[in-house]
């Protein structure tokens, strides 16, 4: 279980008043930021960017602390294991790879035979789970960089307790496997079209969306609709409101969902209702710290912060 152990309270540096929304903004990167993590103790911030690098970021005082370099071909995404000693990015060039925050240090390189969509570390960080951009997925045993299971799915995330893991295919379902062995538990029909998911640390709450869809539906663990987010047909300026990344808190209780129509919006879940949205301009994923106090959003270049209600 992710110990809920430090508040992240950005003491150290002020919003940006120039921007709408005032969000405290990490500068730094040469290109779009494709993937970003808050590590569990809300210490650091890990955004993977186009540029082909990673950096982390002090969130007490907005310093950058690291740049991790090196990929070969284009990143796709970061996230940190359980105890924040441990970071797994995953790139396109058919690899994923374990690095040791303190150090920079890369400890492990998994060879993957597909493009890297998503990566995921077990709490323990003795597994790491990855999913493919065509749908091929496996889990490895980190130490011994050797396959354990495969499955098939795009995307990738291990409850807190490291019991679960949520996966989600073209083929038009979500699942929830068991870590260990890889068999389903529970299969979820979704359309047709490529299913995207996140789950809450608990596995309590699933919220799924699609590629390019602009509704998110909130599922329990047993696999039962519990609502759905429809999001807004008409646009502004011209742009509509597809979806770009979702984000949940601990609780299930608010989801941010982030918009390519320029906005960023904050849902009551068991309204089903927006109570809040803030200005970004590509926003591209979101994602909420550990103790549910504040979210990030990727934007262009720029990792943009606020505090949630």
């Amino acid at each position: 279980m992710i110990a809920l152990v430090l508040a992240l309270t950005l003491s150290g540096f002020e919003p940006n008043a120039l921007l709408p929304g005032k969000p405290y903004v990490l500068a730094g990167h040469t290109d779009a930021i494709v993937a970003i993590a808050f590590s569990p103790d809300g210490a650091l911030l890990a955004s993977a960017s186009r540029d082909k690098t990673v950096k982390l970021w002090d969130l007490k005082t907005g310093a950058l602390v690291r740049t991790l370099p090196g990929a070969i071909q284009q990143l796709s995404s970061v996230t940190f294991s359980a105890d924040g000693k441990r970071l797994a990015v995953g790139d396109v060039g058919l690899q994923a790879r374990v690095i040791e925050v303190a150090t920079g240090e890369v400890t492990k390189t998994i060879a993957h035979p597909d493009a890297v969509g998503e990566v995921a570390l077990n709490p323990d960080g003795t597994l790491l789970a990855i999913a493919g951009l065509t749908d091929t997925g496996a889990v490895y045993e980190v130490a011994k960089e050797a396959k354990k299971f495969e499955f098939r799915g795009r995307t990738a995330q291990f409850s807190a307790d490291g019991k679960t893991l949520l996966i989600s295919s073209a083929s038009g379902s979500f699942s929830l496997l068991d870590a260990k062995t890889g068999k389903a538990r529970k299969n979820v029909p979704t359309p047709r079209e490529l299913p995207l998911t996140t789950m809450t640390p608990s596995g309590s709450t699933i919220a799924s969306w699609t590629a390019g869809g602009i509704n998110v539906k909130l599922w329990s663990d047993a696999g039962k609709l519990v609502t759905t987010l429809k999001g807004p047909v008409a646009e502004v300026d011209r742009r509509p409101a597809r979806i770009t990344g979702v984000g949940l808190t601990p609780d299930g209780k608010k989801v941010i969902v982030g918009g390519g129509d320029g906005l960023v919006r904050l849902w009551n879940a068991q309204s089903a209702s927006v109570v809040q949205t803030w200005p970004t301009d590509q926003t591209s994923a979101v994602a909420v710290s550990a103790d549910g106090t504040w979210f990030a959003v990727a934007d262009a270049g720029l990792v943009k912060l606020w505090k949630l209600p």
